[in-house]
Formats: C-alpha cells, structure tokens, sequence
C-alpha cells in the first residue's frame, strides 16, 4: 500500500464509523427518552451535559472500532 492510499483509508473509516457511533447513540437516547415519555409518563428532560457525554463515549467508541477496523483491513485478513 502506497503512502497516501492507507492515510486516505485510516481517515475514511476513522470519520464513518465515528459518525455511524454518534447517530446510533444519539438515536437510542432519543428513543429511550421517548419510550419513558410516553410508555412510563416521565417527563422529558434533555441536559447538554447528557448529550455532550454521550457524544463523547460514542466517539471513543467510534475511535477503537475504528482503528480496529483499519487495523484488520491492513493487515488484510
């Protein structure tokens, strides 16, 4: 592998699968939000410090699997 190709593809999956970790987190939160607000009548109440945290876990998330991933197609198993 030429020495850009494997920086343009450690960058790529790196950012998709950041991404791809953020909207499923964020998705999840809101659904379970929702399922309390209407399933168990608990009001709704969205913090900033909730969702700053949440994007930070599933960016690490994010981060690991990616560079996992990276790892695997390098190594080309």
């Amino acid at each position: 592998m030429n020495e850009k190709r494997w920086l343009i593809s450690f960058i790529l999956i790196l950012l998709t699968l950041i991404l791809t970790m953020d909207i499923i987190a964020l998705l999840t939160y809101f659904f379970a939000k929702a399922y309390l607000y209407f399933i168990r009548n608990i009001p709704v109440g969205i913090s900033l410090f909730e969702l700053v945290r949440i994007l930070k876990g599933a960016s690490l998330g994010g981060v690991i699997v990616g560079v996992g991933c990276w790892y695997i197609s390098f190594k080309k198993y």
